[in-house]
């Protein structure tokens, strides 16, 4: 199966297309728009002979650092041309300047990971083959099956917590925003639980069932025998329940993202046709559910192509922005209270960053509302330019030597292993990454569960391909 080298591809268009922008776009984006593009592309030329890791080659087989460096171009980067061209207030300095460094600080992160734990060049291109079978399939069989009673331990002690589930009331009575709305936030957000209870819960949305469904899909494809296709559709027919509960939108999106890269994996061709068909039939949950919600608007068509326009494409980097627009305007430092993994120092603990910043932004000060942000926001609260300057390259380090730690398990094959590992974190390294902080990512999402996961399944030798 060929491998389209990409990244040759971008770096002749994107000097074409940043001149003929250059002479359309307003006055007060020039500046900004000529240093994000030209970090971009000595991105580009700088990483040329490592794309298949770190480039845009490697989406074709779901290299994490190429998802990462997509998602922040795409979703942060980008549009932060435009945020801060309308800006007038004087944090769109350290703004643009923190999205800006990426380029330089996120690479420095890959190439000391690499430096320390060196991926294969001459195995790489075994990721171009099909998907393939193993002769220890049938084991991941087995702990499918104890992952599905796990999850549906998870799921009833949910049930028996929630008072009302979001989704029974939308198809009894649709088209009352206000009252989903706060009904989203008594179901999950606000819940009398345990902690362990509520990482559970998320776990299960963002790990177990997607892990169940492509596991089965895995089995179903190369395997035609009926138990693995019964265990395929419960554990899809239970995820799309389960991720459509709260009303939320990502979740339900993740089962979409997930079944869609995994036949992308397959085919690992892009086309604008393509493109366009993924990302329909990714929005499709999410756009039915807001459609009901807002049942009997008059201009219901026209305001859902507002709103996701402007979720995906504005706010996350807009978002960002009121980060550093309110600390330390607003508020001192957090020095380290924004997160988990540093609050525990303070005896005042963590601070609701998110909430917050919804109730400045929303005057709303018991949801997060679209208020969370994309990692640098979080790091610019806690510690200002020490924090997102220190954790681009971090990040950088710990995202190469996670996925290095795949090549490894999976042995550079495109087996169970790899497939299952590289789409479900698919949605955490786009949705998540570009609207969570990383620690976020790494403990509700469950990242440092798969991580396990590859070191256990390593030390028992479960991982060769024949």
């Amino acid at each position: 199966m060929a491998l389209y080298n990409y990244d040759k591809g971008i770096i002749l268009a994107l000097p074409i297309l940043f001149f003929i922008f250059f002479f359309i776009i307003p006055d007060q984006f020039i500046p900004y728009y000529t240093i994000m593009m030209s970090l971009i592309i000595i991105y580009e030329l700088v990483m040329y002979s490592h794309r298949h890791i770190f480039g845009i080659t490697g989406i074709q087989y779901l290299s994490i650092p190429s998802i990462m460096f997509m998602t922040f171009t795409l979703f942060i980067a980008l549009p932060s041309i435009y945020i801060t061209g309308i800006s007038e207030h004087p944090a769109k300095t350290p703004y643009f300047i923190s999205i800006a460094a990426f380029y330089i600080l996120f690479p420095m992160g890959l190439f000391a990971g690499n430096f320390i734990r060196r991926f294969d060049k001459s195995k790489i291109l075994l990721l171009k083959e099909s998907i393939k079978k193993s002769k220890y399939d049938h084991h991941y069989y087995e702990l499918l099956i104890v992952l599905f009673s796990v999850s549906i331990v998870i799921l009833i002690i949910y049930l028996l917590r929630v008072d009302m589930i979001p989704l029974f009331e939308l198809i009894r009575n649709p088209g009352n925003s206000e009252k989903f709305f706060n009904l989203r936030e008594d179901a999950l957000k606000i819940l009398q639980m345990t902690k362990l209870e509520k990482y559970a819960i998320h776990w299960l949305r963002s790990l177990f069932l997607p892990m169940g469904i492509i596991g089965s899909l895995f089995l179903t494809k190369l395997y035609p025998i009926r138990k693995y296709k019964l265990l395929f559709i419960t554990f899809l027919s239970i995820g799309i329940f389960v991720n459509t509960l709260t009303l939320e939108k990502s979740p339900l999106a993740t089962i979409f993202l997930i079944i869609v890269a995994f036949f992308f994996l397959q085919s690992k061709k892009l086309s604008l046709w393509k493109i366009v068909s993924m990302l329909l039939v990714v929005l499709s949950g999410p756009i039915l559910i807001t459609y009901f919600i807002f049942y009997g608007r008059e201009d219901i068509f026209r305001f859902i192509y507002i709103t996701y326009f402007e979720r995906l494409i504005i706010i996350p980097s807009q978002v960002l922005f009121y980060y550093f627009e309110y600390f330390p305007e607003k508020h001192d430092f957090l020095l380290g209270r924004s997160s988990q993994l540093f609050s525990w120092i303070s005896q005042f603990g963590t601070f609701p960053v998110a909430n917050y910043v919804a109730k400045i932004w929303w005057q709303d000060p018991f949801t997060t509302g679209s208020a969370n942000a994309n990692y640098l926001g979080n790091f610019w609260a806690d510690f200002g330019y020490l924090g997102t300057l220190l954790s681009t390259p971090v990040i950088g380090f710990v995202s190469y030597l996670f996925y290095w730690k795949l090549l490894d398990v999976s042995n550079y094959s495109m087996n169970i292993v790899y497939v299952i590992i590289s789409t479900v974190t698919l949605p955490v390294f786009t949705f998540g990454f570009f609207s969570s902080n990383f620690s976020v990512l790494f403990f509700t999402r469950g990242l440092f569960i798969l991580l396990f996961l590859m070191f256990w399944l390593k030390k028992h030798g479960l991982t060769d391909s024949d």
